[in-house]
């Protein structure tokens, strides 16, 4: 059974307090340990998720909303971590810009009407969508990644090679 608006929409709302539980009592160590070389530390985790709410999961919203059914642009993750911006990796930075990306997508998202729901947009990845549809990959993003950064945790705190 798939999630409601209203599930998806609480998912959301209570990212920003779950990654702030995930990263209370973590050091600076295990915010940079990998499990594996190509695995993503907790520091890379949240750096994608501030960009990604900036960048890629509310600008395609706001295009789905402001443009009858935009060609929306793939997004290049590896290009992203190759030139990603390091400015603000300390982990207190990166939750406030989390939390700051997060408060304006979720304005945005309670001001729709129920018709901006079934608006469209095109994604060569993900095909035709629908606002709705994006809604639960966004939602199913954030899940995805705060269960990454519970297994990095984990992993980081019983590794005998804390890098």
């Amino acid at each position: 059974m798939s999630a409601s608006r209203a599930e998806l929409i609480a998912i959301l709302e209570q990212t920003q307090p779950e990654l702030e539980r995930l990263t209370a009592a973590i050091s600076e160590a295990e915010m940079d340990f990998r499990s594996a070389p190509e695995e993503w530390s907790i520091r890379e985790i949240l750096a994608h998720l501030v960009d990604d709410e900036m960048y890629v999961m509310r600008t395609r919203f706001e295009r789905i909303m402001k443009e009858d059914r935009p060609h929306l642009a793939p997004h290049d993750e590896k290009y992203w971590y190759a030139n990603r911006n390091t400015a603000r990796d300390a982990v207190e930075e990166l939750l406030s810009d989390f939390a700051v990306q997060r408060a304006a997508s979720l304005a945005m998202i309670h001001m729709l009407r129920e018709s901006d729901w079934a608006r469209e947009g095109y994604q060569p990845e993900y095909g035709h969508f629908t606002a709705e549809k994006w809604l639960a990959s966004w939602a199913e993003h954030d899940t995805v990644h705060l269960h990454q950064i519970e297994r990095n945790v984990q992993s980081a705190r019983l590794s005998p090679h804390k890098s």
